[in-house]
């Protein structure tokens, strides 16, 4: 006997969990299956601007997360080239005007916790099968619980929210995404003790900039717990899992002002890499089904804007489908409408951290951009309003910034290169930066344009798994009876807009 339910929701992480407790508030009957036993950690750069952190408000996990003594963060301090420094408060989101980093194994629980408590139904160590069919609509899932029973679960709506190598995607015909850029960097961290815990400088985000390199640090939780996190070529994953202590070391050599903000840090843990972060959009939306979080949109995590985006997009994911639930019609075209509206929230951010996923040595306009906001101190958020989705980044980044920023590199000589080749590089950047606009004010649903500067093409996107894999297979066959496994309707890209309203 199949068990019913209104929503069922694969993966119970950040989107997952999310969509989870708003549904369950409005008094919806919901199922939440996840492979993984929580705690359970993830790779991750935990850190949530004060957007995100609103959002862990919003869907009521944010209380018992502060209980873990997370570090609150007011401050970002930008560091180019050991020259230019801005120092800033991020703007407020709500009641929330800090940043906070707190391990996956200690958010994640109180993610669960949070759905739990609105009234939604979590299992764990319970995986996805495939997607069960109706009259060419999601018409529920077939799990298969802990000792590996299997039972089907009727469902109005089925949402996928199980991340990058989304089971959800592959089972619906959306896997392969329709616009993608490959990464240029990776990512190598651990935590540690933090020396200068208590203090404001404790209590601050500090992103450094030197050369063709990035390092940042996280207060973290619990307690005095920190995040260090270098960004450089996505080779150095390999070279970071292969000598640990030799990668560690010669990193700080390239960025001494980290090395000197985190001398006497204590308890060191072992360190973290993956060169394996393409960003993405995948077709996120069709008859009784969605994606949520990275399983339907990902980009790069070098501007740290994963975990809001998947909270938000649960949130509001739940928001247009609590109204229109009964009418499958209606529900469908919520979903697009839903979708559209994602895709409007981040394809800036997506453009975003394409731009910044490139190996190059920091401009030497942005340098003298960083320097001219860091004299205007007290004059509210800046720069880092394009972290903290105060504003976007052609909003920051306008023209007549990077012209102002180009006539005082040129002035000052930054950078230590001629002239020509600065002009020649700010240019070329400028380019990109008109690219983008152009992209951002088309609004396309779904589009599958290239934008040159900033998608980089022949993306390498993950592979679904296995069992997956096997059922797409089978999933060819012809159909045998009313309730079926997987159609093949693979969800095409297309340039036509929807309208949102």
């Amino acid at each position: 006997m199949a068990q019913r339910c209104d929503v069922v929701i694969i993966g119970a992480r950040l989107a997952g969990a999310c969509a989870a407790a708003h549904l369950a508030r409005a008094g919806l009957d919901v199922v939440v299956l996840d492979r993984s036993r929580f705690p359970s950690d993830q790779m991750s750069t935990h850190l949530l601007f004060p957007d995100g952190v609103d959002e862990l408000r919003r869907m009521g996990a944010l209380d018992a997360i502060l209980a873990s003594n997370p570090t609150k963060s007011p401050w970002l301090q930008l560091t180019t080239n050991g020259d230019a420094q801005l120092l800033e408060r991020w703007r407020q989101v709500g009641p929330t005007d800090y940043c906070m980093c707190v391990p996956r194994t200690i958010q994640d629980v109180e993610l669960v916790n949070a759905a739990r408590t609105a009234g939604a139904d979590v299992r764990e160590r319970h995986r996805l099968v495939d997607v069960l069919w109706r009259g060419g609509r999601a018409s529920g899932v077939r799990f298969a619980d802990s000792d590996g029973n299997q039972t089907d679960l009727e469902a109005k709506l089925v949402i996928g929210a199980d991340g990058r190598r989304s089971s959800v995607a592959a089972s619906v015909g959306a896997f392969r995404p329709y616009r993608a850029s490959r990464n240029g960097r990776g990512l190598v961290f651990r935590y540690a003790d933090d020396p200068m815990y208590g203090t404001r400088e404790g209590q601050t985000i500090y992103q450094w900039r030197d050369g063709d390199s990035m390092a940042f640090m996280f207060p973290s939780a619990p307690g005095p717990k920190m995040l260090m996190l270098f960004m450089g070529a996505a080779s150095e994953a390999t070279e970071a899992m292969a000598d640990h202590e030799s990668y560690w070391q010669r990193k700080l050599a390239q960025h001494p002002d980290m090395a000197a903000r985190i001398d006497g840090c204590t308890d060191l843990t072992k360190l973290r890499a993956t060169g394996d972060t393409s960003a993405y959009f995948r077709a996120s939306s069709g008859p009784g089904w969605a994606l949520a979080g990275d399983a339907g949109h990902f980009k790069d995590p070098v501007i740290g804007q994963g975990q809001r985006d998947a909270l938000w997009s649960g949130r509001r994911l739940a928001e247009y489908a609590i109204p229109v639930l009964d009418d499958p019609g209606a529900l469908d075209l919520a979903l697009r409408r839903w979708e559209r509206e994602r895709d409007l929230e981040c394809v800036h951010a997506y453009h975003f951290g394409n731009i910044e996923t490139e190996v190059k040595p920091v401009s030497p306009v942005l340098t003298e951009i960083v320097r001219r906001s860091g004299r205007s101190r007290g004059q509210g958020p800046d720069i880092g309003d394009v972290f903290g989705r105060g504003r976007t980044l052609p909003q920051v980044l306008t023209v007549a910034r990077l012209v102002t920023g180009l006539a005082d590199a040129v002035r000052r000589g930054t950078g230590g290169q001629p002239v020509p080749t600065t002009v020649r590089e700010a240019v070329a950047d400028l380019r990109i930066h008109l690219n983008v606009r152009q992209d951002l004010l088309g609004r396309r649903f779904r589009s599958t344009r290239v934008v040159p500067g900033s998608e980089h093409p022949d993306p390498r996107p993950p592979a679904p798994t296995r069992a997956v894999a096997r059922t797409d297979r089978a999933a060819e066959e012809p159909p045998t009876s009313t309730t079926n496994l997987s159609p093949r309707a693979v969800a095409e890209p297309t340039d036509t807009v929807v309208a949102a309203g």
